[in-house]
C-alpha cells in the first residue's frame, strides 16, 4: 500500500470538464443487444464486466442450477452532455422495447456516478 502525506487531488481535464461513469446493468442473455446499442451511440470506449452474480430486492442470480442467471455490466465515462445527446435516449428506447417485448420480465438499469480521474 502506498501511503500519501496529503490526499490525492482530482485532476480536471480542461477539454472534457465534468464526467460521469454510466453503469448499465442488464440480463446476461441480452448482452449482444446491449453492446450493439452501446456501440451505436458512439461512446469513446467502454469496459465490460460480463458476469456478475448476487441478490437483489426481488430475485437472486448466482449462475447455478438453484439460482440461474447472471447480470452483465458495462460502463463508460462520459460528460453529461455526451450522455444526453445519444447515450441516454438510445437506452431509454431500448429499455422501453425490452419492457414491452418481455411484458415487464426483462429490463435494464443505468446508474450515473461522479467520476474524477486522480492519476
Amino acid at each position: 500500500m502506498v501511503q500519501l502525506e496529503t490526499p490525492p487531488v482530482a485532476v480536471e481535464n480542461g477539454e472534457r470538464g465534468t464526467r460521469e461513469m454510466y453503469m448499465i446493468l442488464y440480463p446476461k442473455e441480452l448482452e449482444d443487444e446491449v453492446i450493439e446499442a452501446l456501440e451505436s451511440t458512439g461512446v469513446p470506449g467502454y469496459t465490460e464486466m460480463p458476469k456478475m452474480v448476487g441478490r437483489g430486492r426481488h430475485i437472486r442470480h448466482f449462475d447455478n442450477a438453484v439460482w440461474p442467471g447472471a447480470t452483465g455490466c458495462v460502463f463508460s465515462v462520459l460528460t453529461p452532455q455526451e450522455a444526453q445527446s445519444r447515450f441516454l435516449p438510445t437506452f431509454q428506447a431500448l429499455a422501453a422495447s425490452l419492457d414491452k417485448r418481455s411484458n415487464g420480465l426483462y429490463g435494464l438499469h443505468i446508474f450515473a456516478l461522479p467520476c474524477a480521474q486522480l492519476i
